[in-house]
């Protein structure tokens, strides 16, 4: 039976390379949807990809945006009737140039509220044994976060849509020069993982099926959204290494993996 997939963000950087280690262990039935936001630079994506193997389609996505998402659902599900894996890869980026605060209220309705969206809608559309993979960062752990603020993250106790709401107060602090004062790390991204990491822990936790939800850390890898914030990229990973070590998961159809936050194959810790 053939396998339907979907990577977000899929047109370059880390998505590409996901795309590339699909195509390489799937087979000519196997779908492979390249989920991206300007289909143009989709298709040229697709281009570089010297030996196709799988049936890869590129496909319009806005993950900030609900109806696009569900949009994508709906032709997934009329042609498909449900999905093997997604990889929800895609995410704002950045500036260390500019002040956080004019950035905040984007990265977050992309990073978060997207993947609320992808939660959302993809993972009742999972098959048996199926598997929704976020790509957070070793960032989304409480330990880097104020104590005072953990309660804001009770996975035990919270909806998702408490995990929204947290975060979209987040932003009005950010927004309003409050965040120091409430104990927010300077550095958004790190709130923002934090976040993506807690809705992923709730998601599975409410999964009483033997599908798998489950967030990955790449680590350090080289794109250019990493540069700016690191003088020194010669540790760093290529897109096609770094994508190597997360599709070696999909072969673990083991539901041990919901949940957690993994990074090289192994258990980072929440708090």
């Amino acid at each position: 039976m053939s396998k339907v997939a979907i990577v977000t963000g899929a047109n370059q950087g880390l998505g590409l390379g996901l795309v590339q280690r699909l195509n390489e262990i799937y087979q000519k039935n196997d779908i492979i949807y390249m989920g991206v936001r300007r289909t143009e630079a989709g298709k040229k994506a697709l281009e570089s990809i010297e030996t196709i193997k799988a049936d890869i389609r590129v496909i319009y996505i806005d993950i900030s945006k609900e109806e696009s998402i569900i949009a994508v659902k709906n032709t997934i599900f009329k042609q498909h009737g449900g999905i093997d894996l997604v990889i929800h890869n895609a995410a704002a980026r950045i500036s260390p140039d500019r002040p956080y605060k004019e950035q905040v209220k984007n990265f977050i309705d992309t990073n978060n509220m997207g993947t609320y969206y992808m939660l959302k809608h993809f993972q009742p559309l999972m098959n048996e044994n199926g598997q929704l993979i976020v790509v957070a960062s070793a960032f989304g752990s409480l330990i880097h976060l104020n104590s005072n603020l953990h309660k804001l993250f009770d996975i035990e106790n919270s909806s998702l849509e408490d995990i929204n709401t947290t975060m979209m107060n987040y932003v009005h602090d950010v927004e309003s020069g409050r965040e120091a004062d409430k104990g927010w790390p300077e550095w958004i991204n790190i709130p923002s993982k934090i976040g993506q990491v807690a809705l992923v822990k709730i998601a599975a936790k409410e999964e009483d099926s033997n599908k798998s939800i489950f967030s990955v850390c790449p680590g350090l890898v080289d794109t250019d959204a990493s540069r700016p914030f690191f003088d020194n990229m010669n540790e760093a990973q290529s897109p096609y290494e770094a994508a190597g070590h997360i599709i070696a998961l999909t072969g673990n159809r083991s539901t041990a993996l919901s949940g957690q936050l993994i990074q090289f194959g192994k258990q980072l810790p929440w708090n």
